[in-house]
């Protein structure tokens, strides 16, 4: 049986007064924290889709930014840390090996205590899955901007560049698959699966991932060589990690045209089915849909009403896309 639709929602872009990481934490905290969303209406965290975000700072500067859903039985949180140049011996997920400075490293926890430190080996005292790279180092890359979407229980960021040298990352993250059964070992005790998606730290997210399937590049595709694009779900009860793949099963290509549509002139909505390599099924991704190649931050309107946002390869370059519903 299905989930309850999850209602996203595009909280909108904040731009970065200069490149760094504390900067980047600092506009996450920003976005997490508004009142308003991108289209005017009231954000209120803690309540329907919008989540609560804390952040921590050390001498005044900025190293993590955390959040946890307005939905959340099972006290799930989620963190992203990094620092310019203090070196932290953060704790890393398989399959990344190397803590480093001057990126972003993204994590999830469940079960959720007191808050200690993101270099902690357990920042929410237990129950943490360990860090994967999020993103380019910032010496390799000038991110000045960042956007996120947000539902009952899930999340999405993208940092990017708006220069013409198109350069993402994407984290996602949250009760995002739907098992589509609540028999035992399909799902947790709530009928959910938790999972994040990391678009890693060796290139930019590419504008034909959802092709790509487990290569790196890719986007809610798991990538088995260290510091790569990466996708896992915690495993039922436990806090180890089953990496994961998007599958389009039964179609067999996820080339999408530049504004296909139906013959209604709206344009496609195709679940995103997931899997651990094509084998075992875990279900589909909840309200995120693959359609046709748009920019990310579009906002897609029918008869002048907020149907869904995009979620894609750049904000001013069409790419393969997803579509989060309202």
């Amino acid at each position: 049986m299905a989930l309850t639709p999850l209602n996203w929602k595009y909280v909108g872009t904040a731009t970065l007064a200069s490149s760094t990481v504390p900067n980047m934490l600092d506009a996450i905290y920003t976005l997490g924290t508004a009142t308003t969303y991108a289209n005017g209406t009231t954000r209120t965290p803690g309540s329907n889709s919008a989540w609560t975000w804390a952040r921590q700072q050390i001498a005044g500067t900025t190293e993590a930014a955390y959040g946890n859903p307005p939905t959340n039985a099972l006290g799930m949180r989620y963190i992203l840390g990094g620092t310019t140049s203090t070196a932290r011996a953060y704790t890393l997920l398989t399959p990344d090996t190397a803590t480093s400075v001057n990126l972003i490293v993204a994590g999830m926890n469940r079960g959720s205590g007191a808050y200690g430190n993101w270099y902690d080996a357990q920042p929410f005292t237990s129950g943490f899955s360990g860090y994967w790279r999020a993103s380019r180092l910032f010496s390799a890359i000038a991110y000045d901007r960042v956007a996120m979407w947000e539902s009952q229980e899930g999340c999405v960021v993208q940092m990017f560049t708006a220069a013409s040298a198109v350069s993402t990352s994407a984290i996602a993250f949250g009760a995002l698959i739907d098992p589509l059964s609540t028999t035992a070992g399909t799902c947790e005790s709530d009928g959910r699966i938790y999972c994040m998606s990391v678009t890693g730290g060796t290139t930019n997210l590419s504008a034909t991932w959802a092709g790509i399937g487990a290569a790196d590049g890719g986007f809610f595709g798991h990538y088995t060589v260290a510091h790569t694009s990466h996708f896992g779900a915690f495993n039922n009860g436990a806090t180890t990690v089953t990496g994961l793949i998007r599958t389009l099963a039964p179609m067999t290509s996820t080339s999408f045209p530049t504004g296909w549509a139906n013959r209604a002139g709206e344009i496609p909505r195709i679940p995103v089915q997931v899997s651990v390599f094509n084998s075992t099924y875990w279900g589909q991704l909840r309200e995120m849909y693959h359609t046709s190649d748009a920019a990310s931050t579009t906002t897609w309107r029918y008869l002048g009403v907020e149907q869904g946002y995009v979620v894609a390869y750049h904000p001013s370059t069409a790419g393969d896309a997803l579509l989060l519903k309202v």
